[in-house]
């Protein structure tokens, strides 16, 4: 693999073999010229040039990467915020896909697209059965904006046959998926990811607070693993003064470059909880950091993932890219954000499975301190450095439903699997009693009928039962999640967060701590 490795670096830096006499990008020329000329077989030098790739870059940080072209599209996609489709949510039910709420306005919508429409065919060929998975539909509807598109669709209410042309269009890919009053003063921001669009949804999201006099938000970074630094440092500027550092970032070839807050912020003076866990990473942390070190925000959750790499893709000659960290991010007080990876990759990876085998997910006492990394915020308050952002206020892993038998339904998405069937059974009569989702958030009861219903799919599909103890336990978990599933389904995803939300122990403390003078004045944050 190390003769491998070395190939890359001929066809990545040519300019510089050009012109580099060091006998170092000798070595490696003669490597290439060698295998093409003398090797015993013919060689594919793609294939052994790709192989060196991927080796060479398995030397470095955890998280410098090679990115095929197509996983370079879908990163970019991601980051843009849009991709070209037709605009539609769907669930894969029985070998055919079955279309759930449709993008307002999008493609699909102005082409005559219903809820509850199960696509046939794909121009002209078979869209159902074996083949049909979520890759083979994202490759199928997706496609150069401008295109068309040719489906035959199933209606749903009367059964008939629809033949539907539909020309793609740009679709918005928010990131903010829940943006909603959780009391009559605080509002909760659901923040999935960041990308070019995250500081205009955010935005809109700050203008309706202070249309509707909203001073307190929560914002849940829970299991966003970060994406374009920029929007972080953009949502940042919402809640901290001019000139205020939001954060820096430093390496061996880049010099350290800040970037600083500026004039106007929205939120200056609004009340802030922000939760995180073990899977906040990156942006995340970035925007956690920031609050925290100015005192601008109390932090509810757990230790964060501890990612902070300074990403730069570099693209290649064939279409395809290296993701390349060039260097760190630091807090406002110095902390670096990214936990070490001096043992190698591997111990690395084993660093959230170690979290839970010590139990730090379960008890505040079980938190690892640097005591030898100690910095302070803005207001004195004393925080640790070492990699990730320990919050304020540490929240554990809610245990109060937790089964076997509910990490085997929600390992194999047989609660999901079971809202779409009673959508699809149910959709007309749905629609007709619930209109919108209060009415369906106050009126829709589940009955012990549906849950019976989840108990025998989960046996029928992939042979899990469950004892009557685990049931009990995990009961009104699993309807509580049936039913946030089944709204986001008809609704929109913002609406699985209004139901999920009152079972969920680490909002419900955010909420409690937002609403709590005392705790911000013990905590030293006087808003």
């Amino acid at each position: 693999m190390r003769l491998l490795a070395s190939v890359i670096l001929i066809i990545t830096f040519q300019n510089v073999l050009a012109q580099n006499n060091k006998s170092t990008y000798k070595k490696l020329d003669k490597t290439l010229n060698l295998i093409e000329n003398q090797y015993v077989d013919t060689v594919n030098s793609e294939k052994i040039v790709t192989e060196a790739v991927k080796a060479m870059i398995k030397t470095l940080d955890p998280h410098s990467k090679y990115l095929t072209a197509e996983s370079l599209k879908k990163s970019n996609e991601m980051l843009n915020s849009r991709f070209a489709g037709i605009g539609i949510h769907y669930q894969i039910l029985n070998d055919t896909l079955i279309v759930l709420n449709i993008v307002p306005g999008g493609p699909a919508e102005n082409a005559g697209v219903m809820m509850g429409d199960k696509i046939l065919t794909i121009d002209n060929k078979p869209a159902t059965g074996k083949i049909v998975s979520n890759k083979f539909f994202s490759e199928k509807l997706r496609g150069t904006k401008g295109t068309v598109v040719n489906l035959k669709v199933l209606r749903h209410y009367d059964k008939s046959i629809h033949e539907i042309k539909i020309t793609r269009g740009n679709i918005a890919i928010n990131t903010i998926t829940a943006n909603y009053l959780i009391d009559k003063k605080t509002a909760f921001v659901k923040i999935k990811s960041f990308s070019r669009s995250t500081s205009l949804e955010f935005q809109i999201a700050a203008m309706q607070m202070d249309m509707e006099g909203i001073n307190k938000i929560i914002i849940d970074l829970r299991d966003n693993p970060g994406g374009l630094m920029i929007a972080s440092i953009q949502l940042a500027d919402f809640f901290l003064k001019d000139g205020d550092l939001i954060v820096y970032t430093q390496g061996a070839h880049s010099p350290r470059t800040e970037y600083k807050a500026t004039a106007g912020g929205q939120l200056e003076k609004s009340k802030v909880v922000v939760l995180i866990d073990e899977n906040s990473a990156s942006a995340s942390e970035i925007l956690a950091g920031a609050l925290q070190d100015w005192d601008r925000a109390l932090l509810v959750g757990r230790r964060s993932f501890g990612k902070g790499l300074v990403g730069r893709n570099y693209t290649l000659p064939d279409g395809s890219a290296i993701r390349l960290t060039t260097g760190h991010y630091y807090t406002p007080s110095g902390r670096c954000i990214q936990k070490s990876y001096d043992k190698g990759t591997t111990d690395y990876n084993k660093d959230l499975s170690e979290r839970y085998a010590h139990g730090e997910l379960y008890s505040a006492d079980s938190v690892k301190f640097n005591d030898s990394l100690k910095y302070y915020t803005n207001g004195k308050r004393l925080v640790y450095g070492g990699g990730a952002i320990i919050p304020d206020i540490f929240t554990p892993i809610d245990t109060t439903y937790s089964s076997n038998y509910l990490h085997q339904l929600l390992r194999y998405g047989l609660i999901n699997y079971a809202a779409g069937l009673y959508f699809d059974k149910n959709l007309e009569d749905l629609l007709a009693k619930y209109p919108n989702f209060d009415s369906f958030d106050t009126n829709f009861t589940i009955d012990e009928e549906i849950f019976n219903e989840i108990n025998e799919l989960a046996f029928s599909r992939n042979k899990i039962k469950a004892n009557s103890q685990e049931k009990t336990k995990s009961k009104e978990y699993i309807l509580n999640d049936f039913k946030a599933l089944l709204a986001r389904n008809l609704y929109e995803d913002g609406a699985y967060y209004k139901i999920n939300n009152k079972l969920d122990k680490d909002v419900q403390k955010a909420l409690k701590v937002i609403n709590d003078n005392k705790t911000f004045k013990e905590n030293g944050i006087h808003r």
